[in-house]
């Protein structure tokens, strides 16, 4: 078992030591190859680099957080860079702050958005004057975005209580899921996955704030008092995975669609592809997870959730619909909600293959590691302490 693990431990080092060599390879690029269709076709070998390197893992925690950074984020992040857009076109970026910004789950805090931002140099007054105009409606109020766009990172105390919750939820809930009623038992499942993915990507965000020294975005914002779907899809819910989405797939369709003319349709084409892209990235990373193959659960849940939300933007839009029911009330249901269609539609694959039953494993594989660590050294301090009475019994 312990070969096994050590195994895997090296796996995970030979992964992230590729991932951090392509990366280097990807800033040594931009350097050198201006953006376009060039840039892209050398970063494909990347690409197809980090598509491959989660096969190489068999550890559940290990898998996900490799496919979501690298696999999912960090390739989006360098889409981005092959157009001279995104967190890594800034020029003046220093390769280590290019390497972390690329391969972890971050996003630096933008105090303005990008619709306030000064012009480009090739954007006049008029023209940007119209784009505003264009997009009116299809953005944020400026109030909502101004105070998400400076939400900060959680202090460390925050994330130190939800671990705390994470380790009772794993350590005396989690074994015992198979005497619960099977509804409860994918209920805590579901808060289980949330407040994980919240501590990992939180503490993840604090240690690299430090190592970057810049302020960085918090990965998510409580859910559960969510004013609509769009809110908790797009400001709430991993809104680092939201904002590689936003960027990479919905601000291009919705744009190019827009200035083609199809006003009416950029907005459903755009989002309902937003949806299906994310779609296709979870069924990517339950597949790293243990061959997890497409039941169609995963894409009928983001569907049915990219429907909702454009019809809640149709209704906002088309009839002027503005009352919003109470935060207190409809955010716990908002959230409820999807967490309930995630049980219903999402779930039951993961369950089927083990994984949240392999994940619990690793766990308690952990735990135990700690818990001979921290014995054998108090055996080590007791033994060292006995020997210095009895050196002073002698003198």
């Amino acid at each position: 078992m312990k070969g096994n693990n050590m195994q895997e431990i090296n796996n995970l080092l030979n992964v992230w030591s590729s991932v951090s060599l392509s990366v280097c390879y990807c800033y040594a690029v931009a350097k050198m190859v201006p953006k376009g269709i060039l840039r892209f076709f050398m970063y494909l070998p990347v690409f197809c680099i980090f598509l491959f390197l989660p096969l190489s893992l068999n550890s559940v925690n290990f898998t996900c957080t490799t496919a979501f950074s690298v696999t999912w984020l960090a390739t989006f992040k360098l889409l981005q860079l092959v157009f001279g857009n995104g967190p890594l076109s800034d020029a003046s970026l220093p390769l280590s702050h290019f390497v972390l910004i690329s391969c972890f789950p971050i996003k630096i805090l933008r105090q303005k958005s990008s619709l306030n931002s000064p012009p480009n140099k090739e954007e006049t007054p008029r023209k940007k004057t119209q784009d505003k105009e264009n997009l009116k409606g299809y953005n944020d109020p400026p109030s909502i975005t101004k105070i998400y766009n400076n939400l900060g990172l959680r202090s460390p105390l925050h994330y130190a209580k939800k671990g705390l919750f994470f380790i009772f939820l794993v350590t005396f809930v989690a074994p015992y899921k198979n005497n619960l009623p099977r509804n409860i038992a994918l209920f805590l499942i579901c808060i289980y996955i949330y407040i994980g993915l919240e501590v990992f990507l939180g503490i993840t965000a604090n240690i690299c704030q430090i190592l970057l020294g810049v302020k960085l975005e918090s990965p998510f914002n409580e859910p559960y008092l969510s004013t609509s779907l769009q809110d908790f899809w797009g400001h709430r819910w991993n809104r680092v995975s939201s904002s590689a989405l936003r960027s990479t797939v919905f601000n291009p369709i919705f744009r190019k669609l827009w200035s083609a003319g199809y006003k009416k349709g950029a907005i459903i084409v755009a989002m309902l592809a937003t949806f299906l892209v994310s779609s296709l990235m979870h069924d990517l990373v339950f597949y790293y997870l243990g061959d997890v193959k497409p039941a169609w659960g995963t894409t009928l849940f983001f569907l049915m959730h990219g429907i909702f939300c454009l019809v809640e933007n149709i209704l906002k839009r088309e009839f002027g619909l503005k009352w919003e029911p109470p935060q207190l009330i409809i955010g716990p249901l908002i959230f409820v909600f999807a967490l309930g269609t995630f049980m219903w539609l999402v779930l039951p694959e993961l369950i089927q293959h083990k994984v949240d039953d392999r994940a619990i494993e690793e766990y308690a594989a952990v735990g135990a590691f700690v818990r001979d660590l921290g014995l054998g050294w108090s055996q080590m301090g007791y033994n060292f302490l006995v020997q210095i009475l009895k050196l002073d019994t002698k003198i």
